[in-house]
């Protein structure tokens, strides 16, 4: 069992959502906290190979080495992989899915991460995103008012951050559960417009 309450309703979610994901062993997935990463490589090691699903956990700050050392690559699973953000630039198109926890990020941070998600996203590319909506540690009331209050009034939530981070609006779908927001997009597929 996970520790934190947003990973147990995010792994809720996908397992419900699990035929729609169509997360495999060719999956590769981006995630934002080595936590997640280990939580989801758990959740799907009955499909693991050595070959995948890859998790690729982006970092932020100038302490980050390129790649996990040994001995956090075995703590955090066999098809785990740490990169700076900034080494992202050149993989555009190219996870299969994102997935992060976005409760205690403020509004610029969720967006900064919603617009890195969409361009390191393929086409058809599917983002899953949680807030949970009360967080004690968070200053400045639920999620959806500090995202509000941030934003000037133009955002009041994920579903409106994800499409002004440029995911296809007929393709979010947002699901309410236990105080939490969880949204799920898919990429705009340019071959299709």
């Amino acid at each position: 069992m996970t520790a934190s309450p947003g990973l147990e309703i995010l792994l809720d979610v996908l397992t419900e959502y699990h035929a729609r994901l169509s997360i495999d062993y060719s999956s590769h997935i981006l995630v934002t906290s080595p936590a997640l990463a280990k939580t989801l490589a758990e959740r799907y090691s009955d499909i693991s190979t050595p070959y995948g699903p890859k998790f690729t956990v982006a970092t932020v700050g100038p302490d980050t080495a390129s790649s996990a050392s040994a001995g956090e690559t075995e703590v955090l699973g066999q098809n785990v992989t740490t990169e700076p953000m900034e080494g992202l630039m050149g993989k555009m198109d190219f996870f299969t899915h994102a997935i992060t926890d976005v409760s205690l990020a403020s509004g610029g941070t969720v967006m900064e991460v919603m617009k890195w998600a969409n361009y390191a996203l393929r086409p058809k590319g599917i983002a899953v995103v949680i807030a949970m909506e009360a967080v004690p540690e968070m200053k400045g009331g639920r999620f959806g008012e500090r995202m509000k209050a941030e934003s000037k009034g133009r955002v009041a939530g994920l579903v409106e951050i994800f499409e002004y981070a440029g995911f296809e609006t007929g393709k979010v779908r947002r699901v309410e559960r236990d105080g939490a927001q969880v949204v799920i997009g898919m990429k705009w597929d340019q071959l299709t417009a």
